[in-house]
């Protein structure tokens, strides 16, 4: 009985440990087998410079039937991702780095194998060529997260709505080259908790682009672009909005009509180097409590306020030309 228990133990320590598939030196990859809070144990594999879909290929078939939760792609180029490579997987974060990649997928269909394992794609710091082809990731019905950040993305084309029926948590697009949102971009993505579009070139917005019921929507950015006005209804039907970035933006004013649907809500309130004009406009906001809400706004004008944060304003000080 002690021996069969003995061997038992060990059987299953030998197959946690062996989660890591053996690398031929050629392939630059490195395996590590990590805990996680409740001290559940799994493996990330770590590629660097693949310049051949044969050479992922191959990092993929040793990996199969292992609990491998994540795989990193670092100063890769590759014309695409071979739709069927992941078949066996058990993947469930796919990070692309410093890359050069033409597409997601060889075929209409990226990630086989993986529909009810990936939860998260991150890009960084990429280049590819063509559209974005939302469409390819349909098949990934527990995708919770896309994050594409300093890569080549210039625009969120309506195809992302083909993802509609998938309920993702988050949108991270950091640092891209975005200037233009189709008109309905998020709106059909009711699950959605946190929306990150800061650092690029987006000039106007639309209460359409949001989600229609946005009622988990708790965290919004919109820091560094190029909003000089924002919609007086574009932050109706936000209950649950904590947190709201816009610093950096051509910001004159923080109009009520626009804020006062969220504002007793808000946690978080970022509006610091704008061009906010701290006149009679704002006196709505100074009457406010704001006690218990971290506000870190600063006065461009006019030159008597220029430099002073906008909490240590009081209403009798404000007054219009």
């Amino acid at each position: 009985m002690f021996l069969y228990f003995t061997i038992l133990v060990f059987s299953i320590v030998i197959g946690i440990e062996s989660q890591c598939p053996k690398f031929d030196p050629s392939q630059s990859c490195s395996c590590h087998t990590l805990k996680d809070k409740a001290g559940e144990k799994f493996s990330t594999i770590s590629c660097q410079g693949l310049n051949s879909e044969d050479d992922l290929k191959r990092v993929l078939t040793i990996s199969k039937k292992l609990v491998i939760f994540e795989l990193e792609l670092i100063d890769c180029s590759l014309r695409y991702l071979p739709h069927d490579a992941f078949v066996g997987t058990s993947i469930e974060v796919l990070s692309i780095r410093n890359s050069s990649i033409s597409s997601l997928s060889d075929s209409n269909v990226a990630f086989k194998g993986l529909d009810n394992q990936l939860h998260l794609i991150e890009i960084i710091n990429c280049s590819y060529t063509g559209d974005w082809d939302w469409t390819q990731l349909a098949n990934l019905n527990h995708l919770m997260e896309i994050h594409v950040s300093e890569s080549e993305l210039i625009d969120i084309t309506e195809g992302l709505s083909t993802l509609k029926h998938i309920d993702i948590e988050a949108f991270i697009f950091h640092k891209n080259k975005i200037q233009v949102l189709a008109d309905n971009a998020f709106a059909p993505f009711s699950n959605l908790e946190r929306l990150a579009l800061d650092n690029n070139y987006i000039s106007q917005l639309k209460r359409s682009m949001f989600p229609t019921s946005a009622k988990k929507l708790k965290i919004l950015g919109l820091s560094y672009n190029q909003l000089q006005d924002l919609p007086r209804d574009l932050f109706t039907n936000m209950p649950a909005l904590q947190s709201l970035y816009l610093t950096g933006n051509p910001l004159s004013t923080i109009n009520e009509v626009v804020f006062r649907p969220i504002w007793k809500k808000l946690s978080l309130f970022l509006f610091y180097d704008t061009q906010l004009s701290c006149d009679c406009r704002l006196v709505w906001l100074t009457k406010e409590d704001n006690s218990k809400k971290y506000m870190h706004a600063e006065c461009r004008g006019p030159q008597s306020f220029k430099g002073r944060l906008l909490e240590t304003i009081q209403p009798d000080e404000l007054w219009c030309y």
